[in-house]
């Protein structure tokens, strides 16, 4: 058994299938299936289901995968944790992002890490908070931005899963997207209950559960004509008139033609965090610090200090306007 084995299962598990694992790490589906089988005759039990449409782990499969994230995990801690010593920087760092977090917030992380850190290899992985939390979980990422449920819906936030920590890095509002010229845009703020009286297009890209939250505390159901995961889709289907839809003011680029936003009535906002393991690499750590320092909060009515703790509330990065 050898880490390069344990590293493709892992890869293997995430993607859910051979071609892409094997792209994410710069080999071959052929070496890859190889490498499985070999790890496969060696355990004497199937790790993976191998079908038309991808692949699946088995039982055996998933608990040899979570019990493969520990190790590498530990392998690569105690690498840098050795690079450090040796006042040398090695290593790499897996960021699990979620969508709307990747359109904005991240990149200038992104780009001042890998200046500061040119010898760590970075690697993004973008999914649902779902998603980014089962690969924080495992190990496949080291550190992730989830959402944390949406002030104003009147709903708990979801607790994190056991052994993780996190630190608030933004507030984001979420915005209702109208069609350009809808009789409802001429408002500073629409309610979610005028919202329900539309064709709706709920965002299935990790946002549902906090929209869901906000119909059910104005007392609304949402009549959703459509289901889209990205984001960029539901902008053209409202500019094209079939519906509107509520998104996070992170995920809504600097330019969206033939689509106007608005505050929701009452305001709501989600935070972001930033989601580490509780014995976080090196690595990640440098990555959040940097992160929260170049997410400043706003400033403090002159003459008062932000309340509770020295740093005050982070906010999002303004976009540019429409």
């Amino acid at each position: 058994m050898t880490f390069t084995q344990l590293r493709i299962l892992q890869a293997v598990a995430r993607t859910g299938n051979m071609t892409r694992a094997a792209e994410e790490l710069a080999t071959t589906q052929s070496a890859v299936s190889h490498a499985l089988r070999a790890l496969e005759s060696e355990l004497g039990v199937a790790l993976l289901v191998r079908g038309n449409h991808g692949v699946s782990l088995t039982a055996a499969g998933r608990a040899v995968c979570r019990r493969a994230a520990l190790i590498l995990t530990q392998v690569e801690a105690l690498e840098q944790e050795v690079a450090a010593v040796r006042e040398q920087e090695r290593g790499s760092l897996r960021v699990g992002v979620i969508p709307s977090a990747n359109v904005r917030l991240l990149p200038p992380v992104l780009r001042r890490f890998g200046d500061a850190h040119p010898q760590v290899r970075l690697t993004v992985m973008e999914g649902s908070d779902d998603e980014v939390l089962e690969w924080l979980t495992t190990g496949a990422a080291d550190i992730a931005t989830v959402s944390a449920g949406v002030a104003g819906a009147r709903a708990p936030t979801a607790a994190l899963p056991a052994g993780l920590t996190a630190r608030p890095l933004a507030t984001d509002r979420m915005l209702a997207v109208l069609p350009s010229g809808h009789a409802l845009g001429v408002r500073d703020s629409v309610p979610v209950a005028e919202l329900s009286r539309q064709p709706f297009i709920m965002s299935t890209g990790g946002c549902e559960p906090l929209i869901t939250a906000l119909a059910r505390a104005a007392g609304a159901s949402l009549r959703c004509h459509y289901r889209v995961r990205d984001t960029h889709s539901i902008l053209a289907m409202v500019a094209e008139g079939l519906g509107v839809s509520i998104v996070p003011e992170l995920s809504l680029p600097a330019h969206r033609p033939g689509v106007h936003a608005i505050p929701l009535d009452p305001a709501a906002e989600r935070t972001v965090l930033l989601a580490l393991p509780a014995d976080p690499l090196p690595t990640a750590t440098a990555f959040a610090e940097l992160a929260i320092a170049l997410t400043p909060g706003p400033a403090a009515p002159e003459g008062r200090a932000p309340a509770g703790n020295s740093r005050a509330r982070p906010r999002i990065p303004p976009a540019s306007p429409r």
